[in-house]
């Protein structure tokens, strides 16, 4: 009988489990990042009426303004297509994907925030830097409204420990210098956006905000929404909306790297004896 089997195990299947420690999914940032649970655990949601936006173009995040009012409508997605934007496939990835506000009009605003801190855990391997990554699709009918009445969509990544902001983009239907595709009547939407905003280092242990708003006109007779998914640091996945699940950026444990180190050690340490009694 071999003795390894009694005592230890055996060297490939020790390896092979180290292995596995090392590159296990780590928990990455942003609670149900996908959606999967079928609903928004671990968000938040909120709304209200949109009065139309501040100033003039070029539009920020400084010219949206909000009358508070309930949540706006936002629901949880499964396979399927746009019928207003037809080369958008449904989910993103995994089973599911958001869709904020609807095609409904009213003047609504729905706006889904959550506030997580970026850990170890968030690093990528090949940059050796914090991600945030996901995916989003605005979907926006264009009235030909004054700019600051139309719908329009808008999302940002912010460092609330400076207030600093990682990422932003915002547009309203039909924005001069937006590529919007044109969809059903006079919908005009976006395929699917895979952001990768990198952080620098000092970000880790901080918290960031990662805020997405999409509105209707101001006027009310005209919708607009954005599907969202893929939220967390791993990269998002392949396109298509096949259901491919994000993977998790793998984390490195140093108990685990130690114990690679002592079982690379005694396989060497094996091989040697072994080859010391052959010759």
């Amino acid at each position: 009988m071999n003795p390894c089997r009694l005592l230890a195990p055996c060297p490939r299947l020790a390896l092979a489990l180290t292995l596995a420690a090392l590159s296990s999914p780590a928990s990455a940032i942003f609670h149900n990042g996908g959606f999967e649970t079928g609903d928004f655990t671990g968000w938040t949601l909120e709304g209200g009426v949109n009065p139309g936006l501040v100033g003039a173009p070029p539009f920020t995040g400084a010219s949206v303004q909000i009358t508070p009012g309930a949540a706006g409508p936002a629901n949880v997605v499964g396979a399927g297509a746009d019928p207003r934007a037809p080369t958008i496939v449904l989910p993103r990835v995994g089973q599911n994907t958001a869709r904020l506000n609807d095609e409904n009009g009213g003047a609504l605003v729905t706006r889904l925030r959550q506030v997580d801190t970026v850990t170890a855990a968030d690093i990528d391997p090949l940059d050796g830097l914090p991600h945030i990554r996901f995916a989003f699709a605005p979907v926006l009918d264009d009235p030909s409204h004054a700019p600051h009445e139309q719908p329009y969509f808008y999302v940002v990544v912010r460092n609330l420990a400076d207030n600093s902001v990682l990422f932003e983009q915002f547009a309203y239907s039909g924005q001069a210098g937006v590529q919007f595709l044109s969809g059903a009547g006079s919908w005009k939407y976006l395929e699917f956006q895979d952001v990768d905003a990198v952080l620098p280092a000092t970000a880790l242990g901080q918290q960031v905000e990662l805020t997405v708003i999409a509105a209707d006109c101001s006027l009310g007779g005209h919708g607009g929404y954005v599907y969202v998914d893929g939220f967390g640091s791993a990269p998002v996945g392949p396109g298509g909306g096949n259901g491919t699940t994000p993977t998790a950026v793998p984390a490195t444990d140093p108990l685990a790297l130690g114990l690679l180190g002592l079982i690379t050690g005694w396989i060497g340490w094996r091989a040697q004896r072994r080859s010391a009694g052959n010759a």
